[in-house]
């Protein structure tokens, strides 16, 4: 799939579900700062162009910066998207293999199975657009990073990109030698927390650990948005998965996330709950002991 493929592919699912995403232009420096640190995704186009070959680090930087939260953004959809085609390949298995081996499928498991299935071919196709997008803006970002560290390879926020960079890159010992600017610092900056929650996630394959850095992010700055995002990724099981998502929803009600992955994190769930329900129901006494409505025995 081409990035231009993929970009019609998104835009065609945004015009079919009707996304709301703020694509309201973006004019000022703080304007940018506020579209950035809020991730708000549809203004990053108008955001890049106000420093787009503007001299200075700064400029060089808040350019980098865009780009690699764009990148960012999209891969970590893509692996939420990864988990959710997974848990929908399971039970197209299980529920394909019951139909053929045991009992045919009761009219809810049936019902299952068709979601199931238009579940993870949407999965499939838009977790491969948004990979390649993320490539995409990846490689912009590599190429404005490079710039930053021939220029200016003195100044901290030189490799506050290039640890983003690295980070994004999996080159390790390049992210090691970046974060060593902010060993003393790095505790106390939602920023460079978050990022060390996503290294967890990504090198160590911590997601524990990884989700309780991104809720320190979140402690030092509540309205990182981003780190939400990321809950949503590192928590295990559709329960605590959907229980992130709502927070992200009422954080920021218009995150593409909400719109673009919203429908299949809640199908999930709400699949996922009505076969809870339905086995409970099953193994309920109530509907498997008729003793409590027997008489008690005689006395003798």
């Amino acid at each position: 799939m081409s990035p231009t493929d993929a970009r019609a592919f998104i835009a065609q699912i945004q015009r079919d579900r009707g996304m709301a995403i703020d694509t309201t232009p973006v004019t000022t420096m703080d304007q940018l700062l506020q579209a950035l640190a809020q991730d708000e995704i549809g203004r990053f186009g108008s955001a890049e162009q106000l420093v787009a070959g503007k001299p200075g680090i700064d400029a060089l930087t808040i350019h980098a910066s865009i780009e690699l939260a764009w990148s960012d953004d999209f891969i970590t959809f893509a692996r939420i998207l990864e988990q959710l085609a997974k848990r929908a390949d399971f039970e197209i298995k299980r529920l394909r293999t019951k139909g053929e081996e045991s009992s045919p499928l009761s009219a809810l498991e049936a019902k299952a199975l068709e979601q199931n299935e238009k579940n993870a071919s949407f999965d499939e196709k838009a977790k491969l657009a948004l990979e390649v997008l993320a490539a995409e803006h990846l490689r912009t970002a590599s190429s404005i990073v490079d710039q930053a560290l021939r220029q200016f390879p003195k100044d901290p926020l030189t490799y506050r990109v290039a640890a983003y960079l690295s980070l994004l890159s999996r080159e390790w010992p390049n992210f090691d030698a970046a974060m060593s600017w902010f060993v003393e610092t790095e505790q106390k900056d939602a920023g460079l927390v978050y990022l060390r929650g996503f290294e967890a996630l990504k090198r160590r394959r911590v997601p524990q650990q990884a989700t309780l850095l991104f809720r320190e992010a979140l402690r030092l700055n509540p309205s990182m948005v981003r780190a939400q995002a990321k809950l949503v990724l590192s928590e295990d099981g559709i329960d605590a998965t959907y229980a992130e998502f709502e927070k992200l929803r009422a954080l920021a009600p218009e995150h593409p996330m909400v719109s673009l992955l919203g429908p299949s994190i809640t199908s999930d769930y709400e699949l996922s709950s009505s076969f809870r329900r339905a086995r409970a129901a099953r193994q309920s006494p109530a509907a498997t002991d008729t003793s409590a409505d027997a008489p008690p025995p005689a006395a003798p």
